[in-house]
């Protein structure tokens, strides 16, 4: 899940990099089409791994206990 949410997430910057190469109206197209779905998904797997883990809990610490 992490690896699909970094190749999501390189996708999304390599269609930024085109249009910082091209800055016409087809690149900004594609960015507003592809590249930010495609880094809402990757933010999105990432976190619901995160959640999986046990990243986010109601303790109010900011971490696990060890003990």
């Amino acid at each position: 899940m992490t690896r699909a949410a970094c190749l999501l997430g390189l996708i999304a910057l390599a269609i930024l990099m085109l249009i910082e190469v091209r800055l016409d109206g087809a690149t900004a197209t594609i960015f507003s089409f592809v590249g930010i779905p495609a880094l809402a998904v990757a933010v999105g797997l990432y976190l619901l791994h995160r959640w999986r883990a046990g990243a986010f809990h109601f303790t109010g610490a900011s971490r696990p206990p060890t003990s």
